[in-house]
């Protein structure tokens, strides 16, 4: 079981956290959970169809390999310090990197208890017990109980597609103020591009479950934070490097 100590090392002081169950805490009250995946079935509709390996690649156009890539090359280029996994979901795509992170400490949050509690099996399944320094969190990824200049690493995989523009300039300044400054970040959304898949896209927008925006009105929110990056697009998906 994870150390709490640890944890409570790297927690700003004005916030407190308890203990939901082994290696969960929350920052939110007791059987407080606003997190939308939290409703009945979300959680795992989000893992059978938005998970799916199929249905990445034939309607958004890549394959969800890229994400395990993706993560492993952002940890190998820091190789000591916290790592942040923001909206970390259930670790669809990333448990067995992380479960292969043995020296590093992890904090996996996300605002959905139950994703969380799914991230958790995923890699008690694949480690037997989970490592003293995997912490899983739940919080608001727009107000991150971290001190300032904490993470080395900083991962965030489809998060930024769900926010309206406001609200991501708000996660970027909070990657931002939690990254060490020689600290770096990965993110992942999807966006418009020239396949027959973007009136998918505009549809499911029009519902409510995610923003449908151009790669270059994403990249004007990084610039209004004046946050240099790199960034590449795979089918429907941008992958972003900052740092």
């Amino acid at each position: 079981m994870a150390d709490p100590h640890i944890l409570s090392e790297i927690i700003s002081k004005d916030v407190n956290i308890h203990l939901v169950e082994p290696d969960i805490y929350s920052v939110y009250s007791i059987g407080d959970s606003p997190g939308a995946f939290d409703k009945t079935g979300m959680a795992t509709i989000y893992d059978l169809a938005a998970c799916n390996r199929l249905y990445n690649r034939l309607v958004w156009g890549y394959s969800v390999k890229e994400y395990a890539t993706f993560c492993e090359d952002t940890l190998a280029s820091s190789s000591k310090g916290w790592i942040l996994d923001l909206a970390c979901g259930s670790l669809a795509f990333t448990a067995k990197v992380y479960a292969n992170c043995s020296n590093q400490p992890v904090v996996f949050v996300d605002q959905s208890l139950k994703l969380l509690r799914k991230a958790r099996s995923r890699l008690e399944r694949l480690k037997g017990n989970l490592s003293e320094n995997m912490f899983f969190l739940h919080a608001d990824a727009l107000e991150l109980p971290f001190k300032a200049n904490i993470f080395h690493s900083v991962i965030s995989f489809n998060l930024l597609h769900c926010l309206c523009i406001a609200e991501v300039r708000t996660v970027l300044k909070e990657i931002k103020r939690v990254l060490t400054d020689r600290g770096n970040s990965a993110i992942t959304t999807v966006v418009k591009s020239n396949r027959r898949s973007n009136w998918y896209l505009n549809m499911i927008a029009t519902s409510g479950v995610l923003i449908s925006r151009s790669p270059d009105e994403l990249l004007s929110a990084f610039n209004d934070m004046k946050m240099q990056v790199t960034q590449e697009i795979k089918g429907n998906l941008t992958f972003i490097k900052y740092g």
